[in-house]
């Protein structure tokens, strides 16, 4: 199962690589230690006026290692094979600080004139604060991008972290042992080990600290309610580094309300999107209408599609009294003094589906304009914002407005698109409130057909969606079926076609808006938020393409 997919390309991986190690890198890094080291130093000897001493079994220890003035900078990422990444840390001008402790074993001998040598040996020992300098840190690392199976998220790991430093100043303390000794031979040795302790320095374990918490914040985006989830696992195509720059995933898309799980067969795998190679996008998302009609389905589960319309609730309150209708419903008559109460209840949930849709927008009508004779133009102006799934119904209202079959083909070509179009069954309930325990009711099924419109980005509490609205056709528009009913001797059967769009359209319209406003979740990290007014998007044969940059906000 594969109903959304991803691909990022080179840009927004060093987007999300930086933002995710600029942030983080100072906190994660400023707590990290040289290890200890233990240095042992050859045996050596040194000599003064009327005296000479021998010096064996010469042990450094350094501990309680800090740094200071160390800031490693992100300098560089490069895509390898086989989901591995390398970046360069790099780190100037710091400080090593430790506590320097030595022990040794001396021979002193006292050479006097006109006397023999006096030799003394003892067990010496000291202690310091050493503070050695480095002019430069180089920090490759590997790292490795792939999605863990056991946890259902995707992971960086760091593979290895290799230290490498230059420019050391190893500042013996002046009273060591070893200042004794010719300085270019120990403090070589010295410095040698000190640079060794802090190539030993751990950086992969607070460089993995960075990662795990972003990537796998991803599963938590997909749940938009308490009630309603969507699944991010890894679909059918996997994860996968296409010629090694970009990355490319499927997910599954699964959606479940109060755990149970949307039932509708999927469709076929939705294909990868092809990798971005612009430096203006950071990523491309494919969308399937299964998603679509998985929120619908949800929303029809928890009941949110239907609504329940009063008197008091229209601006002109008229439209649910009963005296209204008496004049042209005699079957009214003994009811004249009591309102009703529409009902609204989806008898299945909004199917959407991709086709050819006939849109006339704005830019559709200026095109139009600047193609078609003032006069033809002038006939068409009156359909403006009119939204068609089928060629035969535009071309039943362009005939209408008196335009010639000349221009039907040119008009046509102009407002075609590929398009989502959304299909309603309803059942739409009138009661009269008469106080009676079973009340008259007239039953309608009502057939209405939607056009999805205005596709943007935007947030749903802490979910970030795929958000559309819900644009009526032209024609037919809402078809109203007369079911039932329990009033006497009522036989006007097309009434639920002159009360719908006055008494329940509106409410309906308002229900679908909040649907569409809820919109679809796709999968994000924590503190990273679509842009969304630079988002592309558009319907293509089969799903909805997103291509977007995104931002780091906290």
């Amino acid at each position: 199962m594969q109903t959304i997919t991803f691909a990022i390309g080179t840009s927004g991986i060093q987007y999300f690589v930086q933002q995710m190690l600029v942030k983080d890198l100072a906190t994660a890094l400023s707590n990290l230690k040289p290890p200890a080291r233990e240095i042992s130093v050859p045996e050596f000897s040194t000599q003064g006026f009327g005296w000479s001493a021998f010096i064996s079994a010469v042990v450094i220890n350094l501990s309680n290692g800090s740094l200071s003035e160390f800031s490693p900078s992100f300098q560089a990422l490069v895509q390898n094979a086989n989901g591995q990444f390398s970046l360069t840390l790099v780190a100037n001008n710091f400080s090593v600080h430790y506590s320097w402790a030595e022990s040794y074993y001396e021979c002193l001998t006292s050479i006097g004139a006109g006397s023999s040598p006096n030799t003394k040996c003892f067990s010496g020992s000291g202690s310091y604060h050493y503070s050695p300098e480095f002019a430069s840190l180089n920090v490759p690392v590997v790292l490795q991008f792939q999605y863990n199976k056991t946890t259902s998220s995707y992971d960086v790991t760091v593979v290895s972290a290799n230290c490498t430093t230059a420019g050391e100043s190893a500042n013996i303390p002046s009273g060591s042992v070893i200042q004794n000794e010719d300085p270019d031979c120990f403090s070589g040795h010295v410095s040698d080990a000190t640079a060794s302790a802090v190539s030993a320095i751990d950086f992969s374990t607070p460089i993995n600290s960075i990662f795990p918490p972003l990537l796998h914040s991803i599963p938590a985006s997909g749940q938009l309610t308490t009630d309603i989830t969507y699944e991010f696992a890894l679909g059918d195509s996997g994860l996968t580094f296409p010629g090694d720059s970009g990355i490319a995933v499927g997910v599954t898309g699964r959606v479940s309300y109060k755990g149970t799980f949307y039932s509708a067969t999927p469709p076929a795998a939705l294909p990868l999107p092809p990798i971005p190679t612009d430096k203006l996008h950071h990523l491309q998302t494919y969308v399937s209408d299964y998603e679509i009609n998985a929120l619908h389905w949800a929303y029809f589960q928890a009941g949110l599609l239907s609504a329940t319309v009063q008197a008091s609730d229209l601006p002109d309150p008229d439209a649910l009294k009963v005296r209204t209708y008496v004049p042209a419903i005699p079957a009214f008559k003994p009811f004249a003094s009591f309102a009703m109460q529409a009902q609204i209840n989806p008898k299945e949930p909004p199917s959407a589906s991709f086709q050819l849709v006939y849109e006339l927008t704005t830019s559709v009508m200026t095109l139009l304009q600047q193609q078609l004779p003032s006069n033809v133009y002038q006939q068409v102006s009156g359909l403006s914002g009119n939204a068609y799934v089928k060629q035969a119904d535009l071309e039943t209202d362009l005939s209408g407005a008196g335009v010639s079959s000349t221009y039907l083909a040119q008009i046509e070509k102009a407002a075609r698109a590929m398009g989502m179009a959304v299909i309603h069954n309803l059942e739409f309930t009138l009661t009269i409130l008469n106080g009676e325990t079973t009340p008259p009711v007239l039953v309608f099924d009502l057939l209405r057909t939607d056009i999805l419109t205005n596709l943007g980005l935007g947030l749903s509490g802490t979910a970030q969606t795929l958000k559309y609205a819900f644009l009526k056709t032209t024609t037919p528009g809402a078809v109203a079926t007369f079911v039932s009913t329990t009033v006497p001797k009522f036989d006007k059967q097309d009434f639920g076609d002159m009360i719908w769009p006055i008494a329940g359209e509106p409410q309906y319209d308002q229900t679908l808006q909040q649907l569409g406003q809820t919109g679809v979740p796709l999968p994000i990290m924590q503190g990273f938020q679509f842009l969304f007014e630079e988002a592309v998007l558009s319907i293509q044969q089969g799903y909805v393409s997103v291509l977007a940059n995104v931002e780091f906000k906290s």
